[in-house]
């Protein structure tokens, strides 16, 4: 009998669809890691840039640099071709399929040269209880190209000028386990 029910469940294991796991990148420190009660529910690539402003320093007037602004970035989903595109305003991304959105605050950064934005880690805000953002707790920003703000070109004379730095990036978004 009990042999019975071991061959049912089985059976009924191999007959439900296979769900693809998403492996977590590679190479983090450790305060860039989630917790052991997430796991990578999906992916998405970016591609876009990042906007800085030629601006004073609040701390002397007399200096300036490159802040940043905002991204302009474009989020796909490389599992489905693309299909899921999503736009990441500051802190703030927006499904363009469904809707839903998630904010951020970020908790740990690392280096990842000079010309590369940071990787980060984010503990995750979901703005409502449906669609693809729903319950993501935590969002890392990983293997990124590009970014960061031009080293020189800022002085008075450029003051108020803008410059669009493209970069691309990986995000992975968490929920706990169970959810994904």
């Amino acid at each position: 009998m009990a042999a019975r029910a071991l061959a049912s469940v089985a059976l009924s294991v191999l007959a439900l669809p296979a769900v693809a796991a998403i492996a977590p990148p590679e190479g983090l420190a450790f305060n860039l890691r989630p917790s052991a009660d997430e796991v990578a529910a999906f992916r998405l690539r970016a591609s876009g840039v990042q906007v800085y402003e030629c601006r004073a320093l609040l701390t002397n007037p007399d200096r300036f640099a490159w802040q940043f602004v905002a991204p302009d970035v474009t989020l796909t989903d490389p599992t489905t071709g693309g299909d899921t595109a999503v736009l990441r305003s500051v802190d703030l991304w927006n499904s363009l399929t469904d809707r839903s959105s998630v904010s951020a605050v970020l908790r740990a950064t690392q280096s990842a040269g000079t010309t590369n934005l940071p990787w980060t880690y984010m503990r995750a805000i979901p703005a409502s209880p449906d669609g693809m953002f729903a319950g993501v707790t935590s969002i890392q920003r990983v293997n990124t190209s590009g970014g960061t703000a031009p080293p020189a070109g800022c002085a008075a004379d450029t003051a108020g000028s803008e410059v669009r730095v493209p970069f691309t990036a990986e995000y992975y978004f968490y929920k706990p386990r169970g959810m994904a």
